[in-house]
């Protein structure tokens, strides 16, 4: 069975900025860390091959410093790492980044489960793995909190609303999952060695061949939310009286 996880390299959000001029996230100015979701991905999809006897591929877009997380990927046991990258992808949006993977992808050849997290820090759109489904043609299982993987098929179970929902398809499929899903192993020392001589695969627009990177969305405003310096504490000598404090602030902060 082969596998494909794709992993995402996101900006540290404590360290957030936004470039005034492109009204998007100053990469630059941010340390780089794996996309939390991205991890459990990760672990389902070594889980799996160890089930199935099957082989884990790693897949990330962006620049060379992003091969620190697909060496990650490596060192917890993927078999493969990819990048795709190429000048023309900076800036895409969801739709041109699920063009682009979906390329990747099909160069790649056939698999029979891609893994995803479900959200990712930094856009937080939860869009690629549903665009990716109907692109590939494939189905489609979002925000897994549990997995249970079957002879041809994954049964996932999902928050949905108060409750859960339970649903599963057959193979080929691609999944996104929350970081409910499972706990991620550790990175043996032996694996982030071997990790550090791994070939990386490259892939640039003259390998896929991508005519139309044009991305439709167009960002109106975006801003780093305001960090709040102080805090304070509402005192009284019962219950009711530090709701009604609690209250009487938030009624002046115009907060309710």
């Amino acid at each position: 069975m082969n596998i494909l996880v794709l992993l995402k390299q996101v900006p540290n959000v404590s360290e957030i900025s936004i470039d005034p001029q492109t009204l998007a996230i100053d990469r630059s100015r941010a340390g780089q860390v794996l996309n939390p979701e991205d991890l459990h991905a990760l672990e389902a999809g070594l889980t799996l091959a160890a089930e199935k006897q099957g082989s884990v591929t790693v897949l990330s877009m962006g620049p060379e410093g992003c091969e620190a997380v697909l060496r990650e990927g490596l060192g917890m046991g993927a078999n493969n790492a990819v990048r795709i990258t190429d000048d023309s992808f900076v800036g895409s949006d969801t739709l041109i980044t699920a063009d682009v993977l979906k390329a990747g992808i099909n160069h790649l050849g056939n698999f029979d489960a891609i893994f995803c997290g479900a959200n990712s820090i930094d856009g937080n759109t939860s869009q690629i793995a549903g665009k990716l489904g109907a692109m590939l043609n494939i189905a489609t299982l979002t925000n897994a909190s549990s997995i249970e993987f079957k002879e041809n098929e994954i049964e996932i179970s999902r928050k949905a609303g108060t409750g859960y929902e339970k649903l599963s398809a057959s193979f080929p499929l691609i999944c996104s999952v929350t970081s409910d899903v499972n706990t991620p192993r550790s990175v043996s020392m032996k694996g982030r060695m071997a990790a550090k001589k791994a070939e990386i695969q490259v892939l640039d627009n003259t390998v896929l061949g991508i005519k139309d990177l044009k991305s439709p969305s167009k960002v109106d405003s975006l801003f780093a939310p305001e960090k709040l310096k102080v805090g304070s504490f509402v005192d009284g000598a019962t219950t009711v009286e530090k709701v009604d404090k609690l209250i009487s602030i938030l009624s002046d902060a115009q907060a309710i």
